[in-house]
C-alpha cells in the first residue's frame, strides 16, 4: 500500500457517531477520573481499541491496522465531544484550559518510514473536569436518558419534547416538565396508532388518529382495543411484545395525563408538582416510549 492511500483510508474511516458519544457520556459519568486525556485512554482500553501507532505498509494486515487506528481516533474524539456536551448540560464542570488533541501515526517499510499527514484529525478538549456538587437521581442528558432506544427512528418533535421536559426538570419546573413529556408521549401514541391503522387498513382508527379533537385517552383506548383483538396478535408477535407491555404503557400514560391535567384549573386547582413524582414519571419514559416505538417500527 502507498503512503497516500494509507492516509486517505484513515481520513475516510474516522467517524464520530452519536452512538459512540452516548456511550462515552455514560462512561464519563460513571468514572471518577478528572484528567480528560487519561479518561480518554481509559475509555479506549475499555473498548479494546488500543491501536498501534505505526503502519507497516507491506504487511498483510495493513488494512486491519488502518481500521484499528481510525477507530481509536473516532472513539477518542467521541469522548471529547461527550465531555463538551455534558458540560453544556451541567452534568460536569470544566476545570481546566482547553487542549488540542491531534491524530498521529507513522508508516514504515523495509526502505524507511515517516509520519502520515493527518492534520485534519484533531479535537479540542478541556484538560480537567469535575462533577457538580449535587445529587444526580437520574441521568438528565437526552442521549443517556434514552439510551437503548433507537433515537434515530423517533420523530424529531418527540425528541424535542423529551429534551424540553428534561430541561424543565433540571430547573425545578416540574409541572412544565410533565406537560412537555405528555406532549411527547401523545405524539408517540399518535405515530404508533397511525402505523397500526395503515398496516391493518383500519379506517376507524385512522379517523381517530387524525381527529384534532380526539383525546389522548380515546386514542390509547382504541389502539389497545385493536391490539387485544385478533388483528392485533400478529402485530404484537412481529414486535416481540406481549399485551401486558401495552397495558403498562397505557397505565403509565394515564398517570402522566392525570398529572398534566393540573394545568386545567377546573380539574385540579393547584399547579404544584413534586420532584419525586415527576422523576418517577420521567424514569418510566424510556421503557414505555421504547415499547410503542418497537411496535410502530414493526408495522
Amino acid at each position: 500500500m502507498h503512503i497516500e492511500e494509507a492516509t486517505e483510508n484513515i481520513l475516510a474511516a474516522v467517524r464520530v457517531t452519536r452512538e459512540d458519544i452516548t456511550r462515552a457520556k455514560a462512561f464519563i459519568l460513571q468514572s471518577t477520573e478528572s484528567d480528560v486525556a487519561a479518561l480518554a485512554d481509559q475509555w479506549l482500553q475499555a473498548q479494546n481499541y488500543t491501536a498501534p501507532k505505526d503502519i507497516y505498509l507491506e504487511s498483510v494486515d495493513v488494512v486491519e491496522t488502518i481500521d484499528l487506528i481510525a477507530r481509536s481516533f473516532s472513539l477518542r474524539m467521541a469522548l471529547y465531544q461527550a465531555v463538551w456536551e455534558l458540560s453544556n448540560a451541567g452534568e460536569v464542570l470544566v476545570a481546566g484550559s482547553p487542549s488540542l488533541w491531534k491524530g498521529s501515526a507513522t508508516w514504515s517499510t523495509p526502505r524507511g518510514g515517516g509520519g502520515l499527514g493527518l492534520d485534519q484529525i484533531n479535537c479540542s478538549y478541556p484538560a480537567k473536569i469535575l462533577k457538580p456538587p449535587l445529587t444526580n437521581e437520574i441521568a438528565l442528558d437526552l442521549d443517556i436518558f434514552l439510551q437503548g432506544l433507537d433515537c434515530a427512528s423517533l420523530h424529531d418533535g418527540i425528541l424535542e419534547a423529551v429534551e424540553q421536559s428534561l430541561r424543565c426538570f433540571r430547573r425545578g419546573l416540574y409541572l412544565p416538565a410533565i406537560a412537555m413529556l405528555t406532549a411527547g408521549v401523545e405524539a408517540t401514541w399518535h405515530e404508533c396508532g397511525t402505523a397500526i391503522a395503515t398496516k391493518l387498513a383500519n379506517q376507524t382508527l385512522q379517523t381517530t388518529m387524525i381527529d384534532q379533537y380526539a383525546s389522548l385517552s380515546k386514542k390509547v383506548a382504541e389502539i389497545r382495543k385493536i391490539l387485544q383483538g385478533p388483528a392485533g396478535k400478529p402485530l404484537l408477535k412481529a414486535a416481540s411484545l406481549r399485551m401486558p407491555r401495552i397495558t403498562d404503557a397505557e397505565m403509565w400514560t394515564t398517570t402522566l395525563r392525570d398529572r398534566r391535567n393540573a394545568l386545567h384549573w377546573t380539574k385540579a386547582k393547584s399547579f404544584v408538582a413534586q420532584h419525586s413524582d415527576t422523576a418517577a414519571l420521567l424514569l418510566g419514559a424510556p421503557i414505555h416510549l421504547g415499547t410503542l416505538e418497537v411496535l410502530r417500527k414493526s408495522c
